[in-house]
């Protein structure tokens, strides 16, 4: 079965496919796999745990992107959305850098990042940055840099970030959920949209949360 959108399809086993149609329709009883045989089972089981997987950070986006859109978040009604307890909803928001009290607490954003083997300060002004606090992390060989970006994916960078800010002055946008992490220091940043862009398909950029699901 091939399925598709916007003009991309992908080649997917068949019970795959009724499984997410029929999840898609909602309310569809849930049927059993058609497939019979041992190795097409265990390759069907590793297909939809791949779908799981990323579908479980992209619930975790969206929840970090519709908690992050404005100075007040309804969080009871994410929870019911997401059918998560209050406890387990502040968890992970929290893992993605956003604060468990939003009244008390702000964010960690990232500005601006430096290129430490040029000394090249990227997306400010050297103005910008002079106080601000840094953390470094190390190179993170991966992946050829996607179109825009600066050549980031194998060197080591210095980022300079606002402490505690506001989400409402935040305005994460699409970046919301998205993560630099310094474990020595057990610190958590968010990043600007510009800072994101400049940064997508860098490792370093972490779209999931520290404890695992």
């Amino acid at each position: 079965m091939r399925i598709g959108f916007d003009g991309d399809q992908v080649e997917v086993p068949d019970d795959l496919g009724r499984a997410l149609l029929a999840a898609l329709r909602e309310h569809r009883p849930v049927e059993p796999p058609r497939a019979a045989g041992f190795e097409d089972l265990a390759a069907l089981v590793a297909r939809i745990g791949h779908v799981v997987q990323h579908l479980t950070v992209f619930k975790e986006l969206t929840l970090s992107r519709a908690d992050a859109t404005s100075g007040y978040s309804n969080r009871r009604a994410l929870g019911t959305a997401a059918g998560m307890s209050p406890t387990q909803l502040g968890r992970v928001l929290e893992g993605h850098g956003l604060p468990r009290d939003r009244r008390a607490d702000g964010v960690n954003l990232v500005v601006a990042f430096r290129t430490t083997d040029d000394g090249v300060l990227h997306l400010a002004g050297e103005p910008d940055v002079a106080g601000l606090p840094s953390f470094t992390l190390p190179a993170a060989p991966g992946p050829d840099d996607a179109p825009g970006q600066v050549g980031t994916a194998v060197r080591e960078l210095t980022f300079y970030y606002r402490a505690q800010v506001p989400i409402a002055v935040a305005a994460l946008g699409r970046s919301a959920g998205h993560t630099l992490r310094h474990a020595e220091r057990a610190l958590v940043a968010c990043v600007t949209e510009d800072v994101f862009d400049a940064l997508f398909g860098d490792p370093r950029l972490d779209a999931t949360r520290p404890n695992g699901r």
